[in-house]
């Protein structure tokens, strides 16, 4: 009975430090669908030394708006700790702008600081980490779209807090 007893405290232990590594991450969804997008608007520069023009890829493509929405969806994210603000400097930031059908934009940007450590800032300003994610977006899917330069304002701003 005793040794029954200690593999069943044992076990639960084990499961208990399995469930408590997992007890930080959280699913996050952008909560936008692809039918109340009519385009998407991105951007790439390096945090915190924005030249004064850059590319802005332009997509209005149905599927291809679906696609890039999967990336938002369910998305696995831990707290990201304000002290690591200057991690983001120079790094690949990807800013995108999604305007809906009705008019309204919703932006999203990510900070490519190295694999497995992405920084994502939420429309509602909340930051998060996450592994998703990869650099050289604009490349990927330059022929889904249209590439024109445009004024660095045209960004959508965002400030890493702390």
């Amino acid at each position: 009975m005793k040794a029954r007893r200690k593999t069943i405290l044992v076990w639960g232990a084990i499961a208990l430090l399995l469930l408590t590594g997992c007890a930080g991450t959280t699913t996050r969804s952008l909560g936008v669908d692809a039918s109340d997008v009519a385009e998407i608007q991105y951007y790439e520069y390096p945090w915190g030394s924005v030249p004064s023009t850059l590319d802005r890829l332009t997509i209005d493509d149905p599927a291809a708006i679906a696609e890039w929405l999967r990336g938002y969806k369910d998305m696995p994210t831990t707290a990201w700790d304000p002290e690591d603000a200057g991690d983001a400097i120079g790094k690949e930031t990807r800013s995108t702008r999604f305007i809906l059908t009705d008019g309204d934009i919703v932006e999203v940007t990510t900070i490519w600081v190295s694999g497995h450590n992405v920084i994502v800032v939420w429309p509602d300003g909340k930051v998060y980490t996450t592994e998703w994610g990869s650099p050289g977006t604009m490349k990927a899917w330059q022929e889904r779209g249209m590439i024109q330069e445009v004024d660095a304002a045209e960004r959508p701003k965002v400030a890493l807090p702390g």
